[in-house]
């Protein structure tokens, strides 16, 4: 049953780049060690860490954005409960946020709102491109996090409008 949105619609949202990473991440490569591909257990720490970190100041973003826009906080728990939950799933918690910046919030609600689609495009952007250098478990990892923040992006959009 078709659901009614011309593929056009889906690429310019979007969506295809991040689904074509998932894919990606689930080749036949899958069965591959880390190892093989020339990728060191001490270079995929460090882009483990990396993400880690981009989670967390991402969290911190909507942590400030709630803070000061509290009419915002029910419609941002939810996206904001997603970002921790991709920093468990790196094996993290908040305690690889950047210390003691606060990240600045804009005046305006719309325009808040506006800055987290803004940080969750980036954060989908740098994990997309981590991908190339990443072995296959950590690359499907990264992939269905690009996805999960592209998605959200597109969904903040709405919370905003």
């Amino acid at each position: 049953m078709p659901i009614g949105l011309p593929r056009r619609s889906l690429l310019s949202a979007g969506v295809a780049a991040p689904l074509v990473a998932l894919l990606a991440g689930c080749s036949a490569e899958a069965g591959v060690r880390a190892g093989s591909r020339g990728v060191s257990a001490v270079s995929v720490q460090g882009l483990r860490r990396r993400t880690a970190r981009d989670s967390a100041a991402l969290l911190a973003r909507y942590e400030a954005t709630e803070a000061a826009h509290p009419a915002l906080g029910e419609a941002l728990t939810p996206f904001r409960e997603t970002v921790a939950a991709h920093l468990r799933a790196l094996g993290d918690d908040a305690s690889s946020a950047p210390a003691g910046r606060v990240p600045e919030v804009p005046a305006e609600p719309a325009d808040a709102v506006g800055a987290l689609v803004e940080a969750e495009r980036r954060t989908a952007d740098r994990r997309l491109a981590a991908l190339a250098d990443s072995p296959p478990e950590l690359a499907r990892l990264l992939a269905s996090l690009a996805a999960a923040g592209a998605a959200q992006a597109q969904l903040l959009a709405e919370v905003r409008a």
